[in-house]
């Protein structure tokens, strides 16, 4: 028996989002392209940068939401959101029932909700256990699957017949025994996500970037026309529009290395860390580059 949650609402609701976002990002991409540096070129370069990482964050949960479904039978209730299946043994499931409708039934809340999703992790206070969440309605609405490692919160389109299927299958003997688990694609079992350092040097790369880009936009309408290189044989920079060029040589050496860095990480770590740091590197001698002709 396969059962799935009533999508329509929450896929609408995100990619109204996901096309608000866009839209964000188009227009800032635009006005940044369209302009020299200004302050009003970073808010608008700024606000773009954000609403793109809020679009993937928001297309990734979509991808979620678009992919829920509940398999039950005999041996089990398999629980399918991407990236992620979740195997429940029936020999592990406590109990199956309607979720309590007071709020302060769970705390710790953390995930994304909006009309029609419901996902993320808490605290089940009355029963001491975590809550992962995997629904489409709020609270009320949802069945408990209670087990002793923890509480799936489910929304099948109807409650009491999923209730009554789920009785009689327990009722059966089971054909296998399954094992608890959480299985995960390849993708997403590489040691690169829960990898602190790595996020760390390709963060702290971006912030410099990021920080080099704004400074030249606040400094660059009191610039003049043409800008002197002391010291320099050959003048690279003529033009004040061409320091520019700076950060976004350094943006094109940080997602290089980034994506170097993500391909050879799970086989040579050191080598990775060493292309993060390179890149981090680069973009602090640019930096210096630019204060140093603008000094």
């Amino acid at each position: 028996m396969t059962e799935r949650p009533d999508r329509r609402r929450g896929l609408r609701v995100g990619i109204l989002l996901e096309g608000l976002l866009g839209l964000i990002a188009l227009a800032g991409i635009l006005f940044t392209l369209s302009r020299p540096p200004s302050p009003e070129v970073a808010a608008a370069s700024t606000g773009a940068g954000l609403a793109l990482l809020g679009a993937v964050m928001i297309g990734y949960v979509l991808r979620g939401l678009h992919s829920a479904r509940y398999y039950l039978d005999r041996n089990g209730l398999i629980l399918t959101w991407w990236p992620a299946v979740h195997i429940i043994p029936m020999h592990a499931i406590q109990d199956l029932r309607p979720a309590p409708a007071h709020p302060g039934a769970v705390r710790g809340w953390r995930g994304i909700r909006w009309p029609g999703l419901y996902t993320g992790h808490a605290w089940a206070v009355e029963e001491n256990r975590p809550i992962l969440f995997f629904a489409t309605e709020d609270l009320p609405r949802q069945l408990w699957v209670i087990t002793e490692a923890a509480i799936y919160a489910i929304s099948p389109a109807q409650p009491q017949a999923f209730i009554d299927a789920f009785r009689e299958r327990a009722a059966m003997k089971p054909t296998q025994r399954l094992e608890q688990t959480t299985v995960f694609p390849g993708w997403r079992q590489r040691a690169f996500w829960s990898d602190r350092a790595a996020w760390a040097l390709i963060g702290l790369g971006a912030l410099v970037l990021w920080g080099m880009w704004l400074w030249l936009c606040m400094r660059f309408p009191g610039l003049p026309p043409r800008i002197p290189l002391e010291g320099s044989a050959n003048a690279l920079l003529t033009s004040s529009l061409h320091l520019v060029r700076l950060p976004g040589l350094g943006a094109l050496i940080w997602a290089l290395h980034g994506v170097l860095g993500f391909l050879v990480h799970e086989r040579e770590r050191p080598a990775a860390y060493g292309l993060w740091l390179v890149g981090l590197m680069v973009q602090g001698l640019l930096l210096g580059a630019m204060l140093q002709i603008l000094r």
